[in-house]
């Protein structure tokens, strides 16, 4: 693996990302319209119920939102570029699976190789944080080894 692999992988998180903000876009929509089409009828409890349950959605809706565009701005402003130690923009190989420390966006699948998206501040890079290749950090009962940075 390689800058150009991590390229890729920006590319491809940043992609995801906007499928994930089109949809809450397209949620928004649909519970826009539901709240249109509510009317108010003779059981005013269960109108106002209904219309409180497509405004608690839409703040979830939005809060989701608002933490995709974070994740946005972090992975745009994340380097590519090599690595020799664990810190924001490596790619890090260790036992259980490739870490991209970025944002917290998760597990995906790029050109076969399954990544970690991972935020700087997740517990494991915390502890893996400044390290370099060989060695090891105890973390949750069990001991980490760095096999590899990009």
């Amino acid at each position: 693996m390689d800058s150009t692999f991590k390229t890729g992988l920006k590319k491809a998180v940043l992609d995801l990302i906007s499928e994930k903000k089109a949809d809450l876009e397209s949620q928004l929509l649909a519970l826009q319209d539901a709240s249109n089409a509510d009317t108010k009828s003779s059981m005013g409890d269960k109108y106002e119920t209904g219309r409180e349950s497509i405004n608690q959605s839409r703040g979830l809706v939005e809060k989701q939102k608002v933490l995709l565009d974070r994740d946005e701005k972090m992975i745009e402003q994340t380097s590519v570029g090599p690595s020799t130690t664990v810190s924001t923009g490596a790619l890090v190989k260790i036992p259980l699976s490739w870490l991209w420390i970025a944002a917290s966006i998760g597990k995906m699948v790029h050109q076969d190789q399954e990544i970690q998206v991972v935020s700087a501040d997740s517990p494991l890079v915390v502890a893996l944080k400044g390290k370099r290749v060989g060695d090891s950090v105890d973390f949750r009962g069990g001991s980490t080894e760095i096999l590899e940075i990009v």
